[in-house]
């Protein structure tokens, strides 16, 4: 079955669904649970065998989820790209099994001949679940495990992938891939779980045909699960405490074996029954990460709008912004002075074309009020407001320290009435100012009004210049330079803005200067080019990634954006505005798992208008 998995069903690298990853997951079970009526049938010892294949297979099952948190970790590390990850874990399984079978009958033979290993065995178990309980969070550092600085001594490793090959050759000499190094790092990690979880089948059984078929079958199924509860699998993060627990009872069986023998059966009860409660209380208290991901498949489900999902995004998101985060900083404030004259306060008012102004006796003094337009309406024609009017007409303003949460800030202004704030640093300072709106933009985006495009010059858009048949999916090239070209030869003439040849030669041009990749798998190659009437965007992705010279990163995602030449000053914002949609996780995940340019498109453009400020 194995060498059908990687030699026909995954002949071809690609990245796999959680879809195709649920039919393998249910494949591998079924074999297992086949399997188990087979040992109920067939074994001398009938049912008795079979509960303690099934209790075995449940435990090493569990205690193997364990090693998915791992695998994430490595693959985040090393930066290997979805595609390659599956060759990785099968013969990271491969090696696994074979070390396995070292480990169990070297177990077993100490527990035949030794029977003090029993409490060698049930101490070192208990030791293991006190530590994991204690450990709250995992800070290996995967390039660091002893399994790659010892390799790394015998061989060289080169410094990028080299497709899914675990060897290549740089000018002529055999170099191990990073790839290679991360097969490494997963055997690595799997010896130090088979450490904990083999003395806790011994717990079950000592029979060594169910201790290893137990152990196999459970090993089978943990590549497929990886891939269908990667993405989701911090959810669940009171299994760790589980997992301890579940080392703890067993530990303390083995103690207890010479004494009271546990049935297998209310071994496997408890087991189950732990496993249960960890998986309930983890939904029951999800972390603020948690919360993404639960509401994510409603919208998957066509449930939930996109657009929606964005705006509950920035809601659990608010939790961890402050006002410094959104206010106005000093330097930027646009204040009325009563040393001024009327007609210079009112020059500032008809420039700026704001609602509420902060009022201070001199430019750069900390504002004693606030003056709505509305107050400067009651003024008689032909009469101007003095300072002793402006005093008497200011209203109190809500006073906000820059470390306090935003939403302690809303709650503020809902309690007072009030619409705009003054800002103090922890030395009680002037430091800016904040309004309502600028903290319900944090929450629904930008907030635009009829005066916003004279004073910020936004008229410019990407909206228009992002369509459909400006995405190329399917992205292949060794470098960021064939990336770019592998995007515009892709595209059909009628949504290139300008020649094919005339782009690519700007867009090369701005690559030599100085590299377009942003890190985080982002790049936007960017050009200034005459003829455009307006900015136009593209889209690219790889799924396999495309290397990044001096570095083991990968691009995933490419912007080319062009931009009229007549229109450079806004070049540096469009950019901006792009960036500012790549950093909702949402996004990012939907512009990896779209099959279809007109999602890429729907996601941008709801990004847009939720995610930026």
């Amino acid at each position: 079955m194995l060498a059908l998995d990687l030699g026909v069903f995954q002949r071809k690298a690609h990245v796999i669904s959680m879809r195709e990853a649920l039919g393998w997951f249910g494949v591998w079970t079924g074999l297992a649970l086949i399997f188990n009526i087979g040992v109920i049938l067939f074994h001398d010892r009938g049912s008795e065998a079979g509960l303690e294949f099934f209790t075995g297979f449940i435990v090493e099952k569990a205690l193997s989820v364990d090693n998915i948190f791992v695998f994430i970790l490595i693959f985040g590390y090393f930066k290997v790209p979805q595609v390659f990850q599956h060759k990785v874990l099968f013969w990271g399984i491969v090696g696994a099994i074979a070390l396995r079978i070292c480990f169990i009958l070297g177990g077993l033979a100490l527990l035949e001949r030794f029977h003090w290993m029993v409490y060698v065995f049930g101490s070192f178990l208990l030791i293991t679940g006190i530590s994991m309980m204690r450990r709250k969070e995992s800070h290996t550092d995967p390039g660091k495990s002893w399994g790659v600085r010892l390799f790394r001594k015998f061989l060289p490793v080169s410094d990028q992938y080299d497709g899914n090959r675990f060897f290549t050759r740089v000018n002529g000499k055999l170099m191990a891939t990073p790839l290679f190094l991360v097969l490494i790092a997963v055997e690595s990690s799997d010896i130090i779980f088979a450490v904990d979880s083999i003395p806790a089948i011994f717990a079950i059984t000592e029979d060594p045909f169910i201790v290893y078929t137990s152990n196999i079958f459970a090993m089978l199924g943990l590549r497929a699960l990886y891939f269908a509860v990667a993405g989701f699998m911090k959810m669940f993060h009171f299994l760790h405490y589980g997992f301890a627990s579940i080392i703890l009872i067993l530990g303390t069986k083995m103690l207890l074996s010479d004494v009271y023998k546990v049935p297998v059966a209310l071994s496997l009860v408890l087991i189950m029954v732990i496993l249960l409660v960890c998986v309930i209380v983890s939904l029951m208290r999800p972390r603020q990460g948690d919360l993404k991901m639960m509401f994510e498949r409603p919208e998957r489900l066509g449930l939930l709008p996109f657009r929606r999902l964005l705006l509950i995004e920035n809601i659990v998101d608010m939790g961890e912004v402050t006002v410094r985060d959104a206010m106005r900083f000093r330097s930027s404030v646009r204040s009325l002075c009563l040393e001024h004259t009327w007609e210079e306060n009112l020059k500032l008012i008809r420039e700026s074309r704001y609602s509420r102004y902060p009022v201070a006796q001199a430019v750069g003094d900390r504002p004693f009020g606030v003056l709505h337009v509305k107050d400067f309406i009651m003024v008689a024609p032909g009469e101007s407001m003095g300072p002793e009017v402006m005093k008497e007409r200011a209203r109190p303003y809500v006073e906000l320290k820059e470390s306090m949460p935003l939403e302690d800030a809303l709650a503020r202004f809902q309690r007072g009435n009030a619409h705009l704030g003054v800002v103090m640093d922890d030395k009680n300072s002037w430091t800016g100012i904040i309004t309502l709106e600028d903290v319900l933009e944090e929450l629904v985006g930008k907030i635009g009004d009829e005066f916003d495009s004279e004073r910020t010059g936004r008229s410019v858009s990407l909206a228009e210049g992002f369509v459909p048949e400006r995405v190329v999916l399917g992205v292949e090239g060794l470098n960021l330079t064939d990336a770019i070209q592998h995007i515009m030869h892709h595209l059909p003439a009628e949504a290139l803005p300008a020649d094919r040849d005339a782009i690519l030669e700007a867009l090369m041009k701005r690559e030599e200067v100085m590299s377009t990749y942003l890190g985080r798998g982002l790049a936007i190659p960017h050009a200034r080019m005459k003829g455009l009437e307006a900015p136009v965007l593209f889209f690219g992705r790889s799924s396999e990634g495309v290397p990044v010279e001096g570095s083991m990163e990968r691009v995933e995602i490419l912007f080319i954006l062009l931009t009229p030449d007549n229109l450079a000053r806004h070049q540096p914002r469009l950019l901006a505005d792009i960036v500012g949609v790549i950093d909702s996780d949402y996004v990012v995940e939907r512009f990896k798992t779209a099959e279809k340019p007109e999602e890429i498109v729907e996601a941008f453009l709801a990004g847009q208008q939720v995610v930026l400020d």
